[in-house]
């Protein structure tokens, strides 16, 4: 396709409103980046045609970022529209409608809507299912939420059955298993079953020490030293205060992202 002088300007300008709005994005300034997406996702309209699968991708990030700046509806609708136009542009169950979909559940969860965040969770597990291998980073962000979720849902049986099945998937130094390990041992504190809960507790902590995850361990031994506590533990829980308030004054010196799989070597 031969585009116009006036399209490629338009094309040229919206890239570059991208690149300046993800630069705030990493300010956190989320205010200034719905501006600069919204002028972004216009300019690329003009120069193409709205229902571009680009303009799709900047809805979902603009959607993103609402949701961050407690805009749910609006969110929702960039969602929601985004998924439309990769549908026309590709099929229902394409690849690029499972992230949408992942953010949409974020979206729902920060709601507090978990019945509405089980329902797109599934659809973006069931497309990452089709699309990607099990051990993929995505794959595994939609399994560690709809076990949240499950959670969220007072549905125990339900987010370790998801975790089981995610943990085979990791159980290698390649990773995350620490992180499923520490869901886990939530679940099973939830649930009053304090050998299974202690041993998922043990199990993260080392998880978090080979890996040098050094914030995620101390948040690890915070958990497991009120876990202690709770099971009359007391010169054990203090002990593992001391340590988590430790490892926490050294993650907070860490320059890493707060996603807690920032730092699998699996596939991205």
């Amino acid at each position: 396709m031969t585009l116009k002088a006036s399209a490629l300007k338009n094309l040229s300008e919206s890239e570059w409103t991208v690149d300046k709005a993800k630069q705030y994005l990493k300010l956190g300034k989320f205010d200034v980046v719905e501006e600069l997406l919204s002028q972004a996702i216009n300019q690329r309209k003009e120069a193409l045609e709205a229902k571009d699968p680009g303009v799709a991708d900047l809805l979902d990030l603009l959607g993103e970022v609402k949701a961050q700046l407690g805009k749910y509806e609006e969110a929702h609708e960039c969602f929601n529209t985004a998924l439309k136009i990769y549908e026309q542009a590709f099929y229902a169950g394409h690849y690029k409608l499972g992230p949408v979909y992942n953010h949409q559940a974020t979206c729902y969860i920060q709601e507090g809507k978990f019945e509405a965040a089980l329902e797109v969770c599934l659809k973006a597990q069931d497309i990452f299912g089709k699309t990607l291998s099990g051990e993929h980073r995505l794959a595994l962000e939609a399994v560690y939420k709809l076990a949240t979720i499950h959670r969220q849902l007072g549905k125990p049986d339900e987010a370790l059955k998801v975790i089981a099945k995610a943990k085979k998937n990791v159980e290698s130094p390649l990773g995350p298993f620490e992180e499923f390990a520490f869901l886990e041992a939530l679940l099973q504190d939830d649930e009053k079953k304090p050998e299974l809960a202690e041993k998922a507790y043990r199990e993260a902590i080392a998880g978090f020490k080979q890996r040098r995850s050094f914030k995620r361990l101390g948040q690890c031994m915070q958990r497991y030293s009120e876990f202690l506590k709770g099971q009359n533990k007391n010169s054990e829980s203090s002990d593992m205060q001391r340590q988590a308030d430790h490892y926490k004054l050294i993650g907070e010196s860490q320059s890493r992202s707060d996603d807690i799989f920032a730092a699998t070597l699996l596939r991205a």
